[in-house]
């Protein structure tokens, strides 16, 4: 994992909340930070203040105590985890839910095969972990697991992209991942903080109260209520799922790309939070459109300030050349309600112009906001911001492989590249002309170095039962200024591709 500054000392204050379990399941927790470690940098408090963030998160979601185990800087080795992993879940029958977070760092093999692996260490023992160790450690808990990776490539673990130096050629068609072992159980939901090629970041904490340093377990714990609105109910109906948090986090984390691994997101509902756990001086965000015209790029939105005498702080990063341009971002004060950079307790409504900021040509910004009372400074929320040309040159095309040959056990990885920012909707159809999937729905495409959008088709439809053998058609569409814009691929299905 990647650190942006020192932090400072955090230590876990978790509130004694207890409700009692739904009569009909129970959700139980295991929350795993690595902080020690020998080869690598060490996380500090970084990683206790995640744990603090999720668990707080999960309380208040009225996980009862005795449901939720922490493991801070105790873990060294697979057989340590497994044991905690056991310890926990022991209990877990058919109709449970068992969360297991693990925050560390990625690392790449020592030897030349590419492979990823989470760096266990407790200070003393330090030892990788692999994808198949970590599937071996889960595939026995009873009912549904969700795996939450925060570390730096862990999409790599679930074959979401591999770290690599160069773009593919344009001429290649995206090349099979490594093959993932959560793919045979439909039981296990994985995502993780990061594809395979992007660190995965954390901000300055220091004179910190409230434990959030990473961008991603803020997000995550943010999404499902911390601070008494989950922000990632994207439906407004109460609930939060699988499907909604993924959404939510690929643009409520701008510096990485989450991944997620799944045949049934959409069914999957998550703890959300009864009731505020944490509080901040800026809270409940909502935002507008996050695509904007290049030539009116005004960003809507609106947050509730919690103090009076509180300023706002913007920050906003562009992305250049590949990655955020961090050293060079561009920071400026909310005027405040009387134009002395002050606010007073209350919703404010604000209309943001990036015309000075966003590129005429096209591309991304990260936006951040800060709160500032006294001396202290919190990142209160992020967001993802596309700017899109009046006039875009469209090049939409989309890349896969022939075939697929064993629907529900592989991947099929594809390639969608276009030129500029879009709201990008990506379906599969049968030979009828029939939907049998949809891999993404008007979702914004995200910022990389090759303009390339990689989506993954497990031979599921949207009931996640693998399709029959056959031919099927790969649709992408874009909407580039007033045209919209459509590339297909076609595929086979079936044992009769073993060749392909």
């Amino acid at each position: 994992m990647q650190i942006i500054s020192r932090i400072s000392a955090l230590f876990i204050m978790l509130m004694l909340l207890c409700a009692p379990s739904l009569a009909e399941s129970t959700t139980r927790a295991l929350l795993v930070a690595c902080s020690d470690f020998e080869t690598q940098d060490d996380l500090g408090a970084a990683t206790s203040g995640n744990l603090h963030m999720v668990g707080s998160a999960l309380i208040s979601a009225s996980i009862a105590l005795g449901n939720l185990s922490i493991e801070d800087g105790t873990i060294g080795t697979a057989d340590a985890l497994g044991h905690a992993v056991t310890d926990a879940f022991c209990d877990a029958d058919e109709d449970d839910l068992s969360i297991l977070y693990l925050c560390t760092h990625g690392v790449l093999s020592s030897s030349d095969d590419g492979q990823v692996y989470l760096l266990l260490g407790d200070g003393q023992t330090e030892s990788p972990l692999s994808g198949a160790q970590l599937y071996a450690l889960i595939k026995e808990i009873q009912g549904e697991k969700l795996l939450i990776l925060d570390a730096c490539y862990s999409g790599a673990l679930i074959g979401r992209g591999q770290p690599k130096t160069d773009p593919p050629s344009d001429s290649r068609p995206p090349q099979p991942g490594f093959f993932s072992p959560f793919l045979q159980d439909s039981s296990i939901h994985v995502l993780t903080s990061a594809s395979g090629s992007e660190s995965s970041w954390y901000y300055d904490s220091e004179g910190l109260s409230s434990g959030a340093v990473s961008y991603f377990a803020s997000a995550l714990s943010s999404g499902l209520g911390l601070y008494g609105s989950a922000e990632a109910d994207l439906s407004g109906d109460g609930a939060v799922t699988l499907s909604e948090l993924h959404r939510y986090l690929s643009v409520a984390v701008p510096s990485s790309s989450c991944q997620l691994l799944s045949t049934r997101a959409s069914g999957l509902n998550l703890p959300v939070a009864q009731g505020a756990m944490l509080s901040r001086p800026l809270m409940g965000f909502s935002y507008g459109t996050s695509l904007l015209p290049a030539n009116d790029p005004v960003l809507d939105f609106s947050f509730t300030v919690t103090h009076d005498a509180t300023s706002v702080q913007y920050r906003v990063i562009d992305f250049i050349d590949g990655s955020w341009n961090w050293d060079n971002a561009k920071t400026f004060l909310d005027e405040g309600d009387e134009g002395d950079a002050l606010l007073s307790a209350g919703r404010k409504m604000r209309l943001l112009s990036l015309e000075d900021i966003a590129p005429d040509e096209g591309g991304y910004l990260m936006l951040q906001v800060f709160s500032v009372r006294e001396n202290e400074v919190l990142l209160c929320s992020e967001r993802l911001i596309a700017v899109q040309p009046a006039a875009g040159v469209s090049d939409l095309s989309i890349k896969c492989r022939s075939g697929l040959q064993k629907p529900g056990r592989q991947e099929l990885p594809i390639a969608v590249k276009l030129s500029v920012p879009a709201e990008l909707t990506v379906s599969v159809f049968d030979p009828s002309g029939a939907l049998v999937n949809r891999l993404t729905a008007s979702q914004l495409t995200r910022p990389s170095p090759d303009n390339v959008t990689h989506l993954y088709w497990d031979g599921r439809d949207m009931q996640g039962k693998p399709v029959s053998s056959g031919q099927y058609t790969i649709t992408a569409e874009a909407r580039i200024g007033a045209k919209r814009h459509k590339a297909t691929a076609e595929i086979t299905v079936g044992e009769a591709n073993s060749a392909k």
